[in-house]
């Protein structure tokens, strides 16, 4: 059984880098905390292609070219705009009973699971560049649709304010309820205005307040005008 070799063997067997500039890689990527194949390509020592397909070939995943392969564009629909892009993965066919998704490194279990459960079939990886990964993604799920999901279901997942007027919708009112209304709006002013008029003026206050039935006769009109106007605008809703 061949043993599987290491990222930076092949790269240094293919004389993709010098044995310094693996020096170098290998401090970078401990530095910024990302992996070998991911250093290489920002320091842009080789091509995408050879640094990929001798990546795919360290983890045992099959490389392929997007560009030459045929994406099954009904497999790529059946994964939200969202979800493409949050993983950044393009479903592109299904394979003896398997998904095939293309990627830039191997899933982790837990969207493998979702995938999984999506597509009710195993998935399977297939190794790709970024920039085809990235054409790819933008073909079949472009950001406006992204964008368009995202809305839709914010409106659907978020309550929908509601404004009291159109809880409960007010009628027209006819002659007979017009009617009704200002009748007890009347009687509810006489009786407010009767209250406060007479109920002091006939009590013991005016002994030491004095004589003051004009004083009495505004605070009946005020408070009777305030009663009133409750009363209208509360039989009006």
């Amino acid at each position: 059984m061949t043993k599987q070799r290491t990222f930076e063997t092949i790269l240094m067997e293919n004389k993709l880098i010098s044995d310094e500039q693996l020096k170098q890689i290998i401090s970078y990527a401990h530095a910024v905390g990302i992996d070998m194949f991911e250093a290489v390509l920002q320091k842009k020592i080789a091509s995408p292609d050879a640094v990929m397909m001798a990546y795919a070939e360290s983890i045992g995943i099959p490389f392929v070219h997007l560009a030459d392969t045929s994406v099954d564009e009904e497999v790529a629909a059946q994964i939200a705009p969202m979800t493409a892009r949050l993983y950044s993965i393009v479903p592109i066919s299904i394979d003896h009973g398997h998904v095939l998704v293309a990627t830039t490194k191997p899933l982790i279990p837990d969207i493998a699971d979702e995938l999984r459960m999506m597509f009710n079939l195993p998935v399977r990886c297939v190794i790709c560049t970024p920039a085809e990964l990235g054409d790819a993604i933008a073909t079949y799920y472009p950001r406006e649709t992204a964008r368009m999901v995202k809305a839709e279901r914010s409106e659907i997942l978020l309550p929908q304010p509601v404004s009291k007027t159109s809880q409960q919708p007010v009628e027209p009112m006819n002659g007979e309820k017009k009617k009704d209304r200002f009748m007890k709006t009347f009687m509810v002013f006489n009786f407010t205005f009767a209250f406060t008029f007479l109920v002091p003026y006939y009590l013991p206050f005016p002994r030491w307040i004095g004589d003051h039935t004009l004083l009495f006769l505004f605070f009946g009109i005020f408070f009777g005008g305030i009663a009133a106007s409750v009363t209208w605008r509360t039989l009006s809703r």
